[in-house]
């Protein structure tokens, strides 16, 4: 099932393909904190994150022409699986396991006004981010690109290549791990 911004997604990758420059611009600006949320929680680096999702949306450009409806895979699982692939590539760049890396402890300044405000909660928020880098790879992946990302459980299988029910079901576990790991689970 096609949803408004799928549709939205659509209408400004065709005009972006005829090389519209204003149309990519309004994808990029559609897409582009998702992008920067995802490669932020990764990287510690506000300067890589921002280098990377520069990337992505520079290979998505050119990607573009491979890019097609027919495929059942919307625009924005296309461009989560750039993003992902990028940071997997940076990561065989610099010798490091993607599942050895470190969630940043400090994102103070890009919380938005729906992120946790007061400093009491800004603890937890904290607490989180340092839990998570102990969840098993996939745990951290799915959360990753549900939450920060803001994938659909649909979008999100299609980026991790499973079903839609065995992502709902692997973030299920997911939260529960991560709320024993935070003293918060039964058990």
């Amino acid at each position: 099932m096609v949803n408004a911004n799928d549709k939205e997604d659509l209408a400004l990758v065709k005009r972006a393909k005829k090389g519209d420059a204003e149309a990519f611009g309004e994808i990029f600006q559609r897409h582009a904190t998702g992008i920067f949320r995802y490669f932020f929680a990764h990287l510690n680096d506000i300067q890589d994150a921002e280098d990377l999702m520069a990337d992505v949306f520079l290979r998505t450009w050119r990607a573009l022409p491979e890019y097609r409806e027919i495929n059942k895979v919307p625009f924005r699982v296309f461009l989560f699986r750039i993003a992902r692939n990028r940071l997997v590539d940076h990561y065989r760049h610099q010798n490091v396991r993607y599942s050895d890396i470190l969630l940043d402890e400090d994102i103070e300044d890009f919380r938005d006004e729906n992120m946790l405000k007061d400093e009491s909660d800004h603890s937890l928020q904290v607490e989180v981010q340092t839990t998570m880098k102990k969840l098993r790879e996939d745990y951290r992946t799915v959360l990753e690109l549900r939450f920060l990302g803001g994938l659909s459980p649909e979008e999100t299988a299609q980026v991790m290549g499973r079903s839609e029910g065995a992502i709902r079901v692997l973030q299920h576990r997911a939260l529960a791990a991560l709320a024993k790991l935070l003293g918060r689970g039964e058990g």
